[in-house]
């Protein structure tokens, strides 16, 4: 049997597994519906007993099991197993496929499916005027109860055979989903009020360096978090101005988890090619998510940078809407470029989408398991 733990280990480290890793989810909650059953029939015949072993509480495990059970089925190598980030504190409402909810830092959304799409909505923030800051409180970061059981967590899912990750909030998107605003008032900040920005950004930047140390002291082996700093034509900031405020964060973030022998996987949608070379420069183990709608050309990137950087992705966001043949031709196509000499983890700029039918979703399952073989014949 494959043992994921070890194909992801090779990967990152750009030797060449016996099967290229793969983590594959569902675009939303509708999609997730949709699929279930496929899911539920393949795995319902598991039976897993180590729950005394590891000292799990009953509802950690039944939690972490069906994640586990899900996993095993759709192939995917590597697993969520802590969060160093800002949570959520309560839900004030819910009507229909939409639900409204406040985060600790006071920010509150409305999200849900909307016309089958996954909505997010910013309704309120904590710092809505500059006065803001200075009274803004975050929760403590150092709190023990925010990582209680993580250990046990990491080591049954590597006992399992799968890698463990952890995460934190974005930097950049973390002014803006947590802090002050939607996009474009965090960027009118970044051009207008770059003083105040950088003190926005010192504050959620300081509390994920403290979370990350948190995460990292109790095993986390991998650190991942979101960005989202472009759209497919380029950067939302120049290139320079990313260099100058947010990059000297990042930079610390992976100094920080190599100094525990940990990776980072950033995801980031967006054209950010002009940002790739600073990343290699940090460190960085692993970008996500390669989108091809996003102009991140895989081959060049691989060409480029596939000796240094790992890169996680290279799937369209339109796979549902492919014919079987196309979607076979697609995912081998990005398997003959990404997985020679390691450096690749075959994931999706969207993941399984609701469009996608149920004999597709099973094909694809059944051909990616089939198509990621590294070991001769290829494919």
């Amino acid at each position: 049997m494959v043992n994921r733990f070890e194909c992801v280990l090779a990967a990152v480290l750009h030797e060449e597994p016996p099967v290229t890793p793969q983590i594959i989810d569902f675009t939303n909650e509708m999609a997730r519906a949709k699929f279930l059953p496929i899911i539920e029939e393949g795995v319902r015949m598991m039976r897993w007993t180590e729950k005394a072993a590891y000292g799990l509480a009953s509802g950690e495990f039944s939690s972490l099991d069906k994640v586990l059970k899900e996993a095993d089925f759709m192939d995917n190598f590597i697993i969520g197993v802590g969060s160093g980030g800002f949570r959520v504190k309560r839900t004030v409402e819910a009507c229909d496929e939409l639900y409204v909810v406040e985060w600790e830092t006071g920010a509150l959304w409305r999200m849900g499916t909307a016309k089958r799409i996954w909505a997010r909505e910013y309704i309120k923030y904590p710092v809505e005027r500059e006065e803001g800051l200075e009274r803004l409180e975050l929760p403590d970061p150092d709190d023990p109860e925010r990582y209680e059981g993580l250990e046990k967590r990491i080591r049954y899912v590597v006992d399992r055979g799968f890698f463990p990750m952890c995460s934190i909030n974005g930097f950049f998107s973390g002014v803006w989903y947590f802090l002050r605003g939607p996009l474009e008032v965090t960027l009118k900040d970044i051009y207008m009020r770059r003083e105040f920005y950088r003190k926005l950004l010192a504050r959620i930047a300081e509390f994920n360096l403290k979370a990350e140390k948190n995460l990292l002291e109790r095993g986390a082996l991998m650190i991942g978090w979101v960005e989202d700093l472009g759209y497919n034509k380029g950067m939302f900031i120049p290139p320079k101005l990313y260099e100058e405020l947010i990059y000297p964060w990042h930079k610390k973030a992976i100094e920080l988890a190599h100094k525990y022998g940990a990776f980072v996987n950033m995801h980031s949608h967006g054209n950010i090619n002009s940002i790739v070379p600073l990343l290699v420069n940090a460190g960085l183990d692993v970008l996500n998510p390669i989108g091809p709608s996003d102009n991140m050309d895989l081959k060049k990137l691989k060409e480029n940078y596939g000796d240094k950087l790992c890169l996680q992705g290279g799937l369209s966001k339109y796979i549902g809407c492919m014919s079987l043949e196309e979607l076979r031709e697609h995912l081998l196509d990005r398997l003959r470029i990404g997985s020679p000499s390691g450096g690749f983890i075959l994931s999706s700029e969207g993941d399984i989408p609701y469009e996608m039918d149920l004999e597709t979703f099973r094909a694809f399952i059944k051909i990616s398991r089939k198509y990621r073989l590294n070991s001769p014949p290829h494919y």
